[in-house]
């Protein structure tokens, strides 16, 4: 990657590699669903639900960091992330609350094994997207 990039550049080349990210987790998510539906479809829908409540609070942080304002100082940027990671976490008690009170039945495990799942494979994917890290 190189590094006299221009910052427009530099924003297009991450939000490609978001959504790339993104892209990859839901087709994860897709497959784990399939996979699930031998043990029931319980567990199916829990491990959909699971990437939604992972996937829907995310990408909002996403659109709300890449796609908003663009020229912006430094203090407002760090102000919207700090809003976007509150309104992030306020989504997924929702999201969760109203899973648990709505859904019934639901498998626990396959939803948080879920979830789980793409918290750890967001962390590898934006740790091989990100190739200056990988060269400390």
């Amino acid at each position: 990657m190189d590094m006299n990039l221009k910052p427009g550049k530099h924003t297009q080349a991450t939000r490609h590699r978001v959504i790339r990210i993104f892209l990859i987790q839901a087709f994860l998510i897709a497959v784990m669903a399939v996979i699930t539906l031998i043990y029931g479809v319980t567990q199916a829908y829990s491990v959909l639900l699971g990437g939604l409540l992972y996937l829907l609070p995310n990408a909002y942080f996403a659109k709300r960091l890449l796609f908003g304002r663009q020229k912006s100082s430094a203090n407002r940027a760090l102000a919207e992330m700090y809003i976007g990671q509150i309104w992030k976490m306020a989504i997924s008690i929702v999201g969760f609350s109203a899973v648990f009170i709505m859904v019934r039945p639901l498998s626990p495990f396959s939803l948080f094994f879920a979830f789980i799942l793409l918290q750890v494979s967001g962390w590898y994917l934006q740790m091989k997207a990100n190739y200056r890290f990988l060269k400390l």
